[in-house]
């Protein structure tokens, strides 16, 4: 009977055991998902915080940077980038600063870096001129009387009158309007080595060609190679495709020469100065 009841005892404390690990299997368990709950919701909380600062970021970038009133003067390669300039444009305006001048309004400001409407429309509004500019009276604004000469009769010295051009040029000038035997058109000014296009607009508003050249036209068909050289619109193997050509072709004409390569509608019109 004895080893009956401490059998039953000793059953019983084990099964206490029992219960009690298995609570503290439950609490431990409780304790984990818990923690996971937990741990997850912070993590979500992290990427969240992150995500919205990402997000401030964009919008931040995507707003416009405030703007100051500025002198378009002096826009720098970077500050014209910021103002959305493309490199051409920049480079206009620079290259119109290095000639010694000044942008004294929004309409040249436009014509000379050929700027959009819209952009002028946009970032006009903050330009900011000297106040010698802004004041000045419609009597001082109206530009000066300027004397028109002669290209083709000027001498060098009358050409450094010209902003840009110094003694160098002004001989270049001189030299190459020699060799054509005297300038046909204003834009033949561009053909001269090393004269900026924005000098080559100052020489047109202050020369004109009133005299024009004299020279007789040599007919195609009867030129000599000598001549042909003299002509400072052809090389010495473009002379000699010409002479070809007129050999194996007794009526040899233009629109011939029209089909031949290096012989464009430009060279056709510079060879009509001096041939027929």
């Amino acid at each position: 009977m004895l080893k009956r009841r401490s059998f039953a005892f000793r059953s019983f404390r084990t099964q206490r055991v029992a219960f009690f690990l298995f609570l503290v299997l439950i609490g431990f368990q409780i304790y984990l998902d818990r923690y996971t709950l937990e741990k997850d919701a912070m993590d979500i909380l992290a990427f969240d915080a992150a995500l919205q600062e990402q997000i401030d970021l964009v919008k931040l970038q995507k707003q416009q940077p405030r703007i100051f009133p500025f002198n378009p003067n002096y826009i720098s390669l970077s500050k014209g980038y910021q103002l959305g300039l493309s490199v051409k444009e920049i480079e206009r305006l620079h290259l119109y600063r290095d000639s010694g001048e000044f942008i004294n309004s929004v309409a040249a400001f436009e014509q000379i870096t050929q700027v959009t409407p819209s952009w002028i429309k946009q970032y006009s509004p903050y330009f900011k001129f000297p106040d010698w500019v802004t004041t000045q009276t419609e009597k001082t604004k109206r530009p000066k009387s300027i004397e028109v000469k002669d290209l083709n009769t000027s001498s060098a010295r009358d050409l450094t009158q010209v902003r840009g051009i110094g003694e160098v040029l002004s001989k270049r000038i001189v030299k190459y309007r020699t060799r054509l035997q005297g300038f046909d058109e204003l834009d033949q000014l561009y053909e001269v080595y090393g004269l900026d296009s924005l000098v080559v607009e100052k020489v047109k508003r202050q020369f004109k060609l009133i005299t024009k050249p004299e020279r007789v036209k040599i007919p195609i068909a009867e030129v000599t190679m000598e001549a042909l050289l003299r002509i400072p619109y052809l090389s010495k193997s473009e002379a000699k495709k010409i002479i070809g050509l007129r050999t194996r072709n007794q009526n040899l004409s233009f629109e011939n020469l029209r089909s031949e390569p290096g012989f464009d509608s430009l060279k056709i019109e510079r060879l009509a100065l001096y041939l027929q």
